[in-house]
């Protein structure tokens, strides 16, 4: 497991009292009036499920808290609204939040006791109705059995997401430390995207509204041209006036942002640096699986992707006969693919991995992402007209995670800088936002269903996956790998100090060291197989459906528990032998292929070279949910088990010390 997860987990094993209170803490606050409108109540009990999945905390005793926190938070709002009743309007900061008590009270009468239960689930109104609650007289049992009720399942709802969040957080840190920090980064992300559309909407929004306000109340009072288009593009009593904001908003960000990202580029100021950093951290992230996963993401939001949304849209447009918004929907492709060209000629700026021939090697702005963002946005904006503003949101939401993971696909391959992937996104929502407005403007009416707009999205994305599914994507997978030159070292000179070129430990991430290579193996895959065999050592059985089942089942047995692969800055295994030693543990050897070839006889025959560790592993079951290997730290014992093995036969085995560590150099 990573260093840096490990430490997290010690850190609260530790200090459990501290992470439990703050669970407590939160599901009390999150129902107190008002205040907890503002609180991640739900958010960190889901944290609290995570470390309990992490071995950190006691799942009965965070369940237990987080609902008695939630129960007493419900109560004393409760309480405070039976006691004070309509004089609690006047106390801060409820009196600061009048609109809160009108969504609460228009709840509580439409559903009555049962706002309590459902209430507690619903942002909007989980810290108001416990109070209107007790303004309306509801009984005290009536109100806490409801209460009650509605704590247990929401408690037990969010932790026991989280406790198989963290269990998997286990397993993918016992793969790879990449893996587990590439997860955690898209959950992170997606946590942040969510959150921030929440409070740009409840709060953010309402102070553009504000602002657009002023501006119209001071252009009605004017004469001249601005005045006229303010109002124009601005007035609320027109309906659609806030699509229009909207897009003017888009408009001046996204002009913002793209000058000032063009001014760094060409000054090379620190955001140049910055990329530097974002590639390097990125890069040092990559494994074979992320690779594949990656890669499959960037084919479908590729040139062929993008044509054929462009193409089924089209075709959709003209079948329903609505040929103003299909001249829009070619003209906005048209100019985006036309911008793009005339910038990356002007610009030149090269992409970080030069695999590109031609204008394509230029990476900014990128065609993949302006056209993504202007395609996929626009498509957005054509389903969310005339739909709720739940609607918009989900549609949106849905829309900018598809493109999101488009354009990290093209930073984690390492084929755009972070500038160029931001410049290209603001180049597309300017373009985007005048599209809207334009479109506003000429076709007010113009209203379409979201379903099929959907199932075309739906249908886009599984025509240009299938289009890359075998050979195109194994071949794309090899362009976009990394292939280091092979270096040759005689027998002799691998046994007299050769051996030291290769490294010491397994490392994931720069500074960053797991268990120590204690194993260098000269021979090909088939030899060292043949050997192990006869030593009494067996292959895994590789993964499939089945041995994923087995790691989530309690009680599997050390000999039917598939072997998980670790990896070597971003490389996984290629040979790997276990030998049970007992009902709970078993030997693993895991074996990499480096980039050297011993010659080991004369006529320049040469041999691959692996290294890799022998280690022990331990079977635990966490809370009896999963079954979990985990690599004990002496690494000593399953050496001295692999040495007793290989006496006998048909190889050479030397060993070597080197930080305290000795290391087996086996040959035939």
């Amino acid at each position: 497991m990573g260093s840096y997860l490990q430490a997290l987990i010690d850190y609260f094993s530790i200090h459990p009292y501290l992470a439990m209170a703050g669970v407590f803490a939160a599901s009390a606050l999150e129902a107190v009036a008002v205040i907890g409108t503002f609180i991640p109540g739900s958010s960190i009990v889901f944290a609290g499920g995570v470390l309990i999945g992490l071995n950190a905390l006691d799942l009965w005793w965070t369940t237990a808290l987080a609902i008695v926190g939630a129960i007493l938070g419900d109560g004393l709002s409760y309480w405070v609204g039976h006691h004070y009743r309509e004089s609690i309007r006047t106390v801060w900061p409820i009196k600061n939040h009048p609109e809160l008590f009108v969504r609460g009270q228009e709840y509580f009468s439409k559903n009555g006791g049962k706002s309590v239960f459902f209430g507690r689930f619903l942002g909007p109104v989980r810290a108001i109705v416990p109070v209107t609650a007790g303004m309306a007289g509801m009984s005290v049992p009536h109100f806490f059995l409801m209460n009650v009720l509605s704590a247990v399942v929401w408690a037990v709802a969010h932790i026991i997401p989280g406790v198989l969040f963290g269990a998997s957080l286990q397993i993918a840190g016992a793969v790879s430390s990449r893996l587990l920090i590439l997860l955690l980064i898209i959950a992170v992300f997606l946590w942040v995207v969510v959150k921030c559309a929440k409070f740009a909407h409840t709060y953010g929004w309402t102070r553009v509204k504000s602002l657009r306000d002023r501006m119209v109340s001071y252009a009605r009072g004017k004469t001249g041209v601005v005045s006229r288009i303010t109002l124009s593009l601005f007035d609320p009593a027109k309906a659609e006036s806030q699509a229009l904001l909207f897009a003017a908003f888009l408009l001046i960000g996204g002009s913002w942002l793209f000058l000032g990202i063009v001014k760094g580029i060409i000054s090379s100021d620190a955001l140049v640096q910055f990329d530097q950093a974002i590639y390097i951290f990125l890069q040092e992230l990559r494994t074979r699986w992320g690779d594949s996963f990656m890669v499959g993401v960037a084919e479908v939001g590729g040139p062929v992707g993008t044509a054929l949304l462009v193409l089924v849209v089209s075709l959709l447009f003209a079948f329903k006969r609505r040929w103003r918004t299909l001249a829009y929907w070619v003209a906005a492709a048209g100019f985006a693919e036309v911008l793009v060209w005339t910038l990356k000629y002007t610009l030149n700026r090269v992409s970080p991995t030069n695999i590109y021939t031609g204008v394509d090697q230029f990476s900014f702005p990128g065609a993949h992402t302006t056209l993504s963002i202007v395609m996929y946005g626009f498509l957005a904006f054509l389903m969310g007209r005339g739909k709720s503003d739940k609607k918009k949101i989900l549609i949106t939401l849905l829309v900018t995670i598809l493109i999101a993971l488009v354009e990290f696909s093209r930073l984690y391959l390492g084929v755009r800088w972070f500038s160029n992937v931001l410049g290209s996104l603001s180049l597309g929502l300017i373009w985007l936002a005048l599209l809207s407005i334009a479109y506003i403007h000429h076709l007010p009416i113009e209203r379409f269903r979201t379903w099929p707009f959907s199932l075309a999205i739906v249908l886009v994305l599984g025509l240009s996956g299938s289009f890359y599914i075998g050979p195109r994507h194994h071949a794309d997978v090899m362009r976009y790998a990394y292939r280091p030159q092979m270096t040759t070292m005689s027998l002799s000179g691998w046994e007299d100090g050769g051996w030291l070129q290769l490294p010491f430990a397994r490392s994931e991430l720069s500074g960053e060291f797991e268990e120590p290579l204690s194993v260098q193996w000269a021979g090909t895959a088939g030899q060292i197989g043949r050997t192990m065999m006869r030593a009494g050592w067996q292959a895994p059985e590789p993964w499939g459906s089945r041995a994923t089942l087995l790691w989530l089942l309690p009680n599997t047995s050390i000999a039917e528990i598939p072997v998980l692969p670790k990896f070597d800055h971003g490389r996984e295994q290629k040979i790997t032998f276990t030998k049970a030693i007992g009902s709970q543990e078993r030997i693993v050897l895991r074996l990499w292929r480096f980039h050297y070839q011993i010659e080991t006889a004369g006529g320049g025959a040469t041999q691959p070279l692996w290294s890799g560790m022998v280690t022990i592993e331990h079977l635990q079951h966490p809370l009896g949910l999963v079954t979990i290997a985990r690599t004990q730290a002496d690494f000593t014992r399953p050496q001295q088990l692999l040495v007793q093995d290989l006496q006998g036969q048909p190889v050479s085995v030397v060993e070597r010390a080197r930080r305290g560590i000795n290391v087996l150099l086996v040959w035939r």
